[in-house]
């Protein structure tokens, strides 16, 4: 009736905040995780999974989750400067995947 609901807006606020974490990601070079050779190669996946994400791709919901977890790929590569934003996102995503039904 309205055109959005909670999980669309939940959606919109989560997208939004994937995107702050792509600019934040771009500025990072070198390192590595078990996942990624270094950042810039992070950074290009995330921005995939983000667009995708964004065009109605839920399963990228699933690498989204596995990316920002506590200790993983997100904090190799960002560290403190990300912990807020990265804490945020991946509580949005487990929001998200629940009310979805995705499975992880």
């Amino acid at each position: 009736m309205f055109g959005f609901n909670r999980k669309d807006d939940l959606k919109s606020t989560l997208i939004a905040d994937l995107k702050k974490a792509c600019e934040i990601a771009s500025h990072y070079s070198g390192r590595h995780s078990d996942e990624f050779l270094d950042a810039k190669e992070f950074h290009q996946a995330l921005e995939a999974s983000v667009v995708a994400f964004e065009k109605g791709d839920d399963n990228q919901a699933k690498e989204l989750w596995v990316w920002f977890a506590p200790t993983t790929v997100w904090d190799d590569f960002i560290g403190t400067e990300g912990n807020d934003l990265g804490n945020s996102i991946f509580s949005q995503l487990q929001e998200y995947i629940n009310e979805h039904g995705i499975k992880i």
